[in-house]
């Protein structure tokens, strides 16, 4: 039971086209650039396509559960389906900064698997917008060991509106403003 197997099963959800769009997004996409941190859990960024809707708006994961239960992943957890020993929550991309993490992610190989994850800057664009001290605390992660291009991070955080909770992070953080906002 590890985490690449767990990925492995969701590249295989999208060869299969029950996801359309997908990337690795938290913590575990962070691994791809940073020194290992701590996780719980497997975050999946999906299009709203990948979702059925009903009459109220809300959005179901049908679709990928019944697919997953093909597959012998039948049970669940706090936040999603337990996939090969680790939870993984599929997550509806809501704002255009996830549309733009989703079209923009990276291939990255994992073991025998390719898998999309999420760029740095997208990373820790939506880290800066969620602004919990584990993200502000993986952000400063980024920016210590230079993780991250500071020119594409500021386009990031200018085009989606994210200067206030920049300059926010700065003054938590007794950072001086390294984008210059």
């Amino acid at each position: 039971m590890t985490m690449r197997k767990a990925i492995e099963v969701v590249a295989q959800l999208a060869a299969r086209g029950v996801i359309k769009n997908y990337a690795i997004t938290g913590a575990v996409a962070a691994l791809a650039y940073i020194e290992p941190i701590s996780t719980q859990d497997l975050d999946i960024l999906v299009s709203v396509g990948d979702f059925s809707g009903t009459q109220s708006g809300l959005l179901l994961l049908s679709p990928i559960e019944s697919a997953l239960a093909e597959l012998g992943y039948n049970e669940r957890r706090d936040v999603g389906v337990v996939v090969e020993g680790w939870p993984v929550q599929f997550i509806p991309a809501a704002s255009e900064l996830d549309e733009e993490s989703l079209r923009d992610a990276a291939l990255t190989q994992i073991g025998p698997t390719t898998a999309r994850v999420l760029k740095p800057e997208h990373i820790v664009a939506k880290a800066i917008s969620v602004g919990r001290l584990k993200d502000l605390a993986r952000v400063e992660t980024f920016l210590n060991t230079n993780a991250v291009d500071l020119p594409a991070l500021k386009a990031v955080i200018v085009r989606h509106g994210l200067k206030d909770a920049w300059r926010a992070f700065c003054l938590k953080s007794g950072r001086t403003d390294a984008l210059a906002l």
